[in-house]
């Protein structure tokens, strides 16, 4: 045994008895540990290959791989000094080395810190902390690191006092953070104040965005990640389309615990502003209140015009229900490559239910979902107005099966709808069905697309007709992680190809860059050209530099 360890019941040679005391004491007043604050006396052990105690000052030394462990918190360093009167302790590190704090599963890390074990509170400097958010980790480096128990955080205005679940608040100052695990990495972003709720929500005081040692802008707002609700805080955008020309604006969301604001404006250069704003807010674990409003531009009456929504949702158990209303939704229906529709609608209002997702019963790859609906509308177009209710009952049906280095996939939907106006009734069935394989480093995908269509709507808006168009996805590298993407659709009814999207892709192991253009080849000729960011630990969320939001067949389902 190493005779310089102190442990209980034992004295090194040449150590006072009363020294000893350093090595184990009770506290006895309630005290925290750095993450949650506790509810009795607890004992304090200092370990090291060294340890010393001054009973006329009353403060512990111990130096040589230290240990200081209280109630559940764990506290590493080459040197910890510990004062009994005031309860404090201040750990130390080499050069190149560092100190760690433990505890509940979490550890940070720094150059040095300062502990109190009456109050819970961490004072930790030059940090550097690994934080699980979202799918991935977000590594924060630099400045100072204040952890403290969250009653403590509530009591000195640093929080809101609304959830007992949480047991500890981090806070860090002059700082930066990146999901990059690189030494010098793709992103990050430095603020002057980082707050850290677990499992709830990241808040970096108007952070500034850097690519590499490029400096991009500063946030003109707090950027909020919501981890248990995914939502990406305000980003700027450019965007250029036919009708509107060349736009810039910002969109994005501020988030709460129950809740969140969603803000939108634009300015276009040929129309002029758009904006839009909306909340969401939750009442329990079930129901959730939507209202927004959106003034955008209307090309089929060439003006631009409020458009006003609600909604009440309650999910429970994979179980969905929605009931909607809005005025005036903008539509824009592509029946086939030289017919569109465009219109508005109101709905008012419209009830969805949707049964959860269960598997199959003839395969284990596949899974299928029940949903019913009922509804009133008014379309609307520059030359009539037409109102029909309607009530329908849809089955989905989605799966993926493995066949080693090919995924075969496929969609499916069966719709059934009936309408207040004698005569009128619809069935439809859509399907698609496809592969995904593996050509080296690239990706080749293939895919059928399907629809039939019976009856007739007394509505045009969604009076179904039938399509067959076949769909190619080519993704090949040309360089380390860069890759171009090539997607096209050929309709069979028509013979003609009526999309191709172009893409370039900058993939890393934290984030993947995407510039597509999409060259429409229908009547409508909604070309697009947009840029996005998509942070990888974050992937329900892109944060878009542009409106336009490509829908690739080829897509996985989310969970």
């Amino acid at each position: 045994m190493d005779k310089n360890k102190m442990t209980p019941g034992l004295a090194a040679p040449g150590i006072h008895m009363r020294k000893f005391f350093c090595v184990i004491f009770l506290i006895l007043t309630a005290a925290g540990n750095a993450f949650a604050a506790a509810p009795a006396p607890q004992s304090a052990t200092l370990d090291a290959a060294r340890v010393s105690y001054n009973d006329e000052t009353g403060r512990a030394s111990a130096e040589g791989g230290a240990v200081l462990t209280y109630g559940g918190a764990t506290i590493r360093g080459e040197r910890i000094d510990y004062d009994v009167a005031s309860q404090k302790a201040r750990a130390l590190s080499l050069p190149g080395g560092s100190v760690t704090l433990e505890s509940q599963g979490r550890s940070v890390a720094g150059d040095a810190l300062e502990y109190d074990l009456a109050t819970g509170e961490a004072i930790l400097t030059g940090t550097r902390s690994a934080l699980a958010a979202g799918d991935g980790i977000l590594r924060i480096s630099g400045g100072e690191a204040r952890m403290l128990p969250y009653d403590l955080a509530a009591e000195q205005g640093l929080v809101k006092k609304n959830s007992a679940e949480v047991s500890y608040v981090g806070m860090w100052d002059d700082t930066s953070a990146t999901t990059c695990a690189l030494d010098h990495p793709h992103y990050r972003l430095e603020t002057k104040r980082i707050t850290f709720i677990p499992g709830q929500r990241l808040i970096a005081s108007k952070p500034r965005l850097y690519l590499g040692n490029t400096f991009l802008f500063t946030y003109p707002a707090d950027y909020v990640v919501q981890i248990d609700r995914q939502r990406h805080s305000l980003m700027p955008y450019v965007q250029h389309n036919q009708e509107k020309g060349l736009g810039v604006g910002f969109s994005g969301a501020y988030s709460w615990k129950s809740g969140f604001l969603d803000l939108g404006a634009a300015y276009w250069g040929k129309q002029g502003f758009e904006g839009m704003a909306g909340i969401e807010q939750n009442f329990g674990s079930a129901f959730t209140v939507e209202a927004g409003v959106e003034y955008s531009w209307d090309e089929e009456w060439s003006e631009k015009i409020f458009r006003p929504r609600a909604a009440l949702r309650y999910e429970w158990g994979g179980w969905q229900a929605a009931l909607r209303w809005a005025r005036d939704e903008y539509i824009e229906e592509q029946k086939n490559p030289f017919e569109i529709f465009r219109g508005r609608l109101d709905r008012k209002p419209e009830l969805t239910v949707f049964t959860p997702w269960v598997k199959s019963p003839v395969s284990q790859f596949s899974h299928l979902r029940l949903s019913a609906y009922w509804g009133e509308y008014l379309e609307k177009t520059p030359f009539f107005d037409n109102s029909a209710a309607r009530y329908g009952a849809a089955l989905e049906s989605r799966g993926e099966a493995p066949l080693g280095d090919v995924d075969f996939f496929w969609n499916s939907r069966y719709e059934i709808w009936r309408y207040d106006k004698s005569g009128f009734g619809q069935e439809v069935a859509w399907g698609m069905a496809g592969l995904r394989y593996k050509l080296g480093a690239g990706e080749l995908c293939s895919g059928y697309e399907i629809r039939a269509a019976w009856g007739e709507s007394p509505m045009n808006w969604d009076d179904f007709t039938k399509v067959s168009r076949l769909h190619q996805k080519v993704r090949f590298p040309i360089g380390k992680e860069s890759f171009v993407v090539v997607r096209g659709s050929y309709d069979l009814k028509y013979s003609m190809v009526d999309e191709v999207v172009y893409g370039l892709q900058w993939i890393t192991d934290c984030m993947k860059w995407e510039l597509l253009y999409r060259d429409d080849r229908t009547a409508a000729r909604k070309d697009r050209i947009n840029l996005s960011l998509a942070l990888l630990a974050f992937p329900d969320t892109p944060a878009s530099f542009g409106e336009f939001r490509d829908t690739d067949p080829f897509a996985r389902p989310r969970k």
